[in-house]
């Protein structure tokens, strides 16, 4: 079980601080024994994330821990997701029952007494983890300059990737979709890192094929992850 402090919830997944007035911060453990390199690289890199409660849809309270239960598009990284995340950033397991529903309680008084709604966001509510304007994955490189995605293809790339160039790039106004998907290790699919325009099929190629996708380097999912999240602030402010 967490140990305990006023106002302050400790889990396996790190520690929630509820201020008691509308922001909570949600500091994360990326020690813990038994983690996959993907979770704890993720937990020790988020460090700490500062929630206003306006991006909350529900906190959940059960037996095996407190669940924080975001509206959609309020949060950047969730929505770049499509929920492939391995440990849950809002899942806090293993903590005091007792103080976990005395905070909840709090928090859910405080959604009803500022009228949150539990409608989708119309705009960012969490800012997105720090990222590099350029990510090189294992086909091609990426960056983001003058207002613009560019899609450098390394020689290694196929004819198909490159079929609209050596290099691509296309107005970040244009895009309206940004997907990451981890590595699945040695025996698993690749990871890869994709954008989507209204002229991108329904019927995609293979991220070996898309031109406008970037298959990612091993052990680079987070720093992927990090870029596509800021992107998708950068096309969906």
């Amino acid at each position: 079980m967490g140990r305990v402090a006023s106002g302050e919830l400790t889990s396996t997944n790190g520690t929630v601080v509820w201020d008691g007035i509308g922001i909570l911060r949600l500091r994360y453990d990326g020690t813990q024994a038994g983690l996959d390199a993907l979770t704890s690289s993720l937990r020790t890199r988020l460090g700490e994330r500062v929630l206003p409660v306006e991006a909350l849809r529900a906190v959940e309270v059960s037996s095996t821990g407190l669940k924080l239960v975001l509206r959609d598009g309020a949060d950047p990284l969730q929505s770049v997701t499509g929920g492939q995340v391995l440990m849950d950033p809002y899942d806090f397991p293993q903590v005091d029952p007792a103080l976990a529903e005395q905070i909840a309680r709090d928090i859910r008084s405080t959604l009803v007494r500022r009228d949150v709604p539990a409608t989708p966001s119309a705009r960012w509510l969490l800012a997105p983890p720090a990222a590099p304007d350029r990510l090189e994955g294992r086909d091609a490189i990426l960056s983001v300059a003058n207002g613009r995605l560019t899609f450098a293809y390394k020689r290694s790339a196929g004819r198909k990737k490159k079929s609209l160039g050596q290099q691509w790039s296309v107005p970040l106004g244009e895009i309206v979709d940004v997907e990451w998907t981890p590595n699945q290790g040695w025996l698993g699919a690749r990871g890869f890192l994709r954008v989507a325009t209204d002229s991108t099929p329904v019927e995609r190629p293979k991220p070996k094929h898309d031109p406008a996708a970037m298959r990612i380097e091993g052990g680079a999912d987070v720093d992927a992850l990090f870029f596509a999240a800021r992107l998708l602030t950068r096309i969906r402010p």
